[in-house]
């Protein structure tokens, strides 16, 4: 109890030098604040009265406090302590918009604690999983499908070490790399769940060691599959946390942990993998001149960090409200892009891009020039005003507040699985509300795919089969 109040009294403290330090209009730092007290009320809450392990809520309350409180605030800062109106994403500064931002931020906030609370009380169903007694041979299939993805990909894998994980592959579409960067290849990721899971179930017999044996293998082959040097942030970090979880649970197993480790996380690591990530160095290149790291993390060293671009799902909601004032809601018609991400271009003609690139291309066209970067985030919250204006506001809080609370039951169930993939959600839940949702939504659904439906009907073949044999 005691370092969890340390802990809040720290999380407060960091918000008060904001409020006396930076220029920011009154009324704006008053919006703010207001922010901050609803998250300070819903941080109390997970740390001192929440009974459940509720990983997901600590990345809600992160991804709130750094996105749509420290950055946007030190982003306003800038604005009237340089008098430079032009943000990082190249919209014009306004205060209408930072207000009208703040008071859709509060609305969505309050709406989605008040259902949380709501869902989260709801009794669920207590499910008994049947343990299955041939899983150390299906264990062993599920390696030795891994080996042979490993082999069949190889290329694949040894040019993403060769070259930046941030070049395209020539000749492949989107929708095969998603397939094979977050279904095939995480496929080792699966076989390695089920394996820890036999192992924290079974006693120390002669399968146990078998399988003991086959999880290091496992463990090691995900990590030369997805690492720094093949994969982007946004899915390393919810892969490796996950891992940790698996292997040393005890290391994130309460609210109060797995919350001091994010906001750490978020702080100081994640910066640094960024500095890896987007340094454009090759892994010979790293290899042959460490200095080229150094060189990188002076220029963008981590007290810059909240005013770049990687911190700009606060100002690309202002942006989307700014579009969508001048032009149109949208109506459904950039959510359908979303949800359907998997249908091919080829087919769905008018397909819509998704809401970060097209309000990317809308601040282009209105305050840049053709050279500038329009691969933004666009936060969850900004999806929903620009589906449905304040009707999508207070719906997609509902939407989340009831998936976060299923995640939470599934988290604290006995589904080996279903636990692996509800703390994979939660550590994923800070990029999908970064946004923007149909990157968020498609590489999530990937991986539930991989996680969850495959060795359903894996199993549920075998089933079947033994069920044949015995007519």
């Amino acid at each position: 109890m005691k370092l969890k109040s340390i802990f809040f009294t720290f999380f407060i403290a960091i918000y008060l030098p904001l409020i006396l330090l930076t220029k920011i209009p009154f009324l704006i730092k008053t919006l703010f604040t207001l922010n901050f007290l609803v998250l300070a009320t819903l941080t109390y809450y997970y740390l001192f009265r929440d009974k459940k392990f509720a990983p997901i809520l600590s990345s809600y309350i992160v991804f709130n406090f750094l996105f749509f409180l420290i950055a946007p605030m030190l982003q306003t800062h800038n604005v009237y302590d340089t008098e430079n109106l032009n943000l990082p994403t190249k919209l014009v500064y306004r205060d209408y918009l930072i207000i009208k931002t703040n008071i859709l931020v509060l609305l969505f906030n309050i709406v989605f604690f008040v259902f949380y609370r709501y869902f989260n009380a709801i009794k669920s169903k207590v499910i008994i999983y049947k343990k299955n007694k041939n899983l150390p041979f299906h264990i062993i299939i599920f390696f030795f499908i891994s080996i042979l993805i490993f082999i069949l990909n190889f290329k694949h894998i040894q040019y993403e070490y060769l070259n930046s994980n941030y070049f395209d592959l020539e000749g492949t579409s989107k929708s095969s790399l998603l397939i094979k960067e977050k279904i095939i290849l995480m496929f080792p990721f699966m076989a390695f769940i089920m394996a820890i899971g036999y192992l924290r179930n079974k006693k120390k017999t002669k399968n146990y060691y078998y399988i003991l044996f086959v999880t290091i293998l496992l463990l090691i082959l995900v990590l030369l599959i997805k690492n720094p040097l093949t994969e982007k942030r946004n899915a390393l970090g919810p892969i490796y946390i996950t891992l940790i979880f698996l292997i040393i649970p005890r290391l994130l197993n309460t609210n109060f942990k797995i919350l001091v480790f994010l906001f750490m996380s978020m702080i100081v690591v994640f910066p640094t993998i960024s500095l890896i990530t987007h340094s454009g160095y090759t892994l010979k290149q790293l290899i042959n001149n460490p200095n080229l790291f150094l060189k990188k993390a002076n220029e963008h060293g981590i007290t810059n960090t909240f005013t770049s671009l990687n911190y700009d799902a606060f100002i690309n909601f202002s942006g989307t409200i700014e579009y969508a004032e001048k032009n149109s809601l949208s109506y459904g018609k950039q959510l359908s892009g979303g949800l359907f991400f998997f249908v091919p271009r080829k087919i769905w003609e008018n397909k819509p891009i998704s809401s970060g690139e097209f309000i990317g291309n809308y601040l282009r066209d209105t305050y840049g020039n053709k050279y500038s970067f329009t691969n933004l985030s666009n936060p969850y919250v900004s999806e929903g005003y620009l589906n449905f204006g304040i009707l999508g506001v207070i719906m997609f809080a509902i939407f989340l507040a009831f998936f976060m609370s299923r995640m939470t039951n599934w988290v604290n169930g006995d589904n080996q699985l279903k636990k692996a993939a509800s703390f994979y959600a939660a550590i994923h839940l800070i990029f999908f509300l970064r946004g923007d949702f149909t990157n968020g939504f498609a590489f999530l659904f990937a991986t539930f795919i991989v996680v969850l439906l495959i060795p359903k009907i894996y199993f549920s073949l075998f089933k079947r089969v033994d069920y044949e044999s015995i007519k």
